[in-house]
């Protein structure tokens, strides 16, 4: 029987699936989240926060909020830039470009308790 189970486990690794499928490690870690091309930066939207809420960019940083939770949310200045991202449905994006330094604040208009400021430099 265990020459049977290493056999098994031996094949399955030559096969590339890994010697954790015999309960062993494997080296294969999950891929990593994609992050934003150069220049940018990526907010989740759930859970009724922005995550992060507060963040720094530089002056020409684009920063990509995503929907990701189970309800509708915008994404809307408030005060140092102008811009609205309307309504979001779940799994949908928005992304605002950083053309001068400042502290840029942003809400949801659905949750006001929703807030978050981009300190751009």
């Amino acid at each position: 029987m265990i020459k049977r189970t290493i056999t098994i486990c031996l094949t399955v690794a030559a096969l590339g699936a890994g010697v954790s499928a015999c309960g062993g490690y494997s080296s294969d870690e999950p891929a990593a989240a994609a992050k934003p091309a150069t220049g940018g930066t990526a907010v989740s939207v759930q859970d009724n926060t922005f995550k992060p809420a507060d963040l720094k960019v530089a002056v020409g940083d684009t920063v990509t909020f995503t929907t990701e939770g189970a309800i509708a949310h915008t994404v809307t200045a408030t005060a140092g830039a102008d811009f609205d991202s309307g309504s979001l449905a779940p799994g949908k994006t928005f992304s605002f470009t950083a053309e001068k330094a400042g502290t840029v604040s942003y809400v949801c208009t659905f949750h006001p308790g929703m807030q978050g400021t981009l300190e751009v430099g």
